[in-house]
Protein backbone atom coordinates (compact mmCIF):
# COMPACT_ATOMS: atom_id res chain seq x y z
CA UNK A 1 0.00 0.00 0.00
CA UNK A 2 2.88 2.69 0.79
CA UNK A 3 6.23 0.96 -0.67
CA UNK A 4 7.71 3.82 -3.16
CA UNK A 5 4.76 6.12 -2.48
CA UNK A 6 5.09 9.58 -0.33
CA UNK A 7 2.92 9.56 3.16
CA UNK A 8 1.41 11.99 5.15
CA UNK A 9 2.14 12.32 8.65
CA UNK A 10 -0.44 14.42 10.95
CA UNK A 11 1.62 14.08 14.72
CA UNK A 12 -1.05 13.99 17.28
CA UNK A 13 1.05 13.17 20.56
CA UNK A 14 4.29 12.25 21.71
CA UNK A 15 4.17 9.21 24.20
CA UNK A 16 6.03 8.92 27.13
CA UNK A 17 9.03 7.27 25.25
CA UNK A 18 9.24 10.12 23.07
CA UNK A 19 7.85 8.08 20.16
CA UNK A 20 5.54 10.24 17.77
CA UNK A 21 1.57 9.24 17.62
CA UNK A 22 0.07 10.19 14.57
CA UNK A 23 -2.53 9.54 12.15
CA UNK A 24 -0.37 8.31 8.86
CA UNK A 25 -2.30 8.49 5.21
CA UNK A 26 -1.17 7.58 1.66
CA UNK A 27 -3.08 8.73 -1.52
CA UNK A 28 -5.84 10.10 0.75
CA UNK A 29 -6.39 6.82 2.74
CA UNK A 30 -5.84 6.34 6.25
CA UNK A 31 -2.97 3.61 6.60
CA UNK A 32 -4.05 3.52 10.62
CA UNK A 33 -7.56 2.37 9.94
CA UNK A 34 -5.96 0.13 6.59
CA UNK A 35 -3.84 -1.77 9.38
CA UNK A 36 -6.71 -2.22 11.98
CA UNK A 37 -8.90 -3.15 9.38
CA UNK A 38 -6.75 -6.31 8.35
CA UNK A 39 -5.99 -7.00 11.57
CA UNK A 40 -2.12 -6.10 11.43
CA UNK A 41 -2.54 -3.44 14.23
CA UNK A 42 -4.88 -2.46 17.30
CA UNK A 43 -6.84 0.23 18.14
CA UNK A 44 -5.09 1.46 21.13
CA UNK A 45 -7.76 3.43 22.60
CA UNK A 46 -5.33 5.56 25.02
CA UNK A 47 -4.69 7.62 21.83
CA UNK A 48 -7.51 7.89 20.30
CA UNK A 49 -10.78 6.79 22.88
CA UNK A 50 -13.55 8.22 20.90
CA UNK A 51 -12.41 6.72 17.34
CA UNK A 52 -16.14 5.04 16.58
CA UNK A 53 -14.54 4.41 13.39
CA UNK A 54 -11.33 2.15 14.88
CA UNK A 55 -13.47 0.54 17.08
CA UNK A 56 -15.61 -0.93 15.03
CA UNK A 57 -12.64 -1.69 12.46
CA UNK A 58 -11.51 -3.58 15.12
CA UNK A 59 -14.45 -5.62 15.98
CA UNK A 60 -14.75 -6.55 12.89
CA UNK A 61 -11.49 -8.10 12.47
CA UNK A 62 -11.84 -9.70 15.45
CA UNK A 63 -15.22 -11.40 14.35
CA UNK A 64 -13.71 -12.61 11.04
CA UNK A 65 -10.55 -13.80 12.73
CA UNK A 66 -8.68 -11.32 10.14
CA UNK A 67 -4.80 -10.75 10.93
CA UNK A 68 -3.30 -11.33 14.65
CA UNK A 69 -7.12 -11.77 15.63
CA UNK A 70 -6.50 -15.41 13.95
CA UNK A 71 -4.72 -16.03 17.15
CA UNK A 72 -6.58 -17.59 19.77
CA UNK A 73 -5.62 -14.96 22.37
CA UNK A 74 -3.28 -12.16 21.37
CA UNK A 75 -1.51 -10.42 23.93
CA UNK A 76 -1.67 -6.81 23.08
CA UNK A 77 1.92 -4.66 23.06
CA UNK A 78 1.34 -2.61 25.93
CA UNK A 79 0.86 -5.96 28.11
CA UNK A 80 3.70 -8.01 26.53
CA UNK A 81 5.74 -4.67 27.34
CA UNK A 82 4.85 -4.75 31.03
CA UNK A 83 4.85 -8.66 31.38
CA UNK A 84 8.82 -8.38 30.48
Amino acid sequence: MVFGKTVEIRPVDVDQYGRTVAWVSVDGKSLNRELVAAGLAWWYKHYAPRDKDLAELERRARKHNTGLWFQPDPVPPWEFRHKK
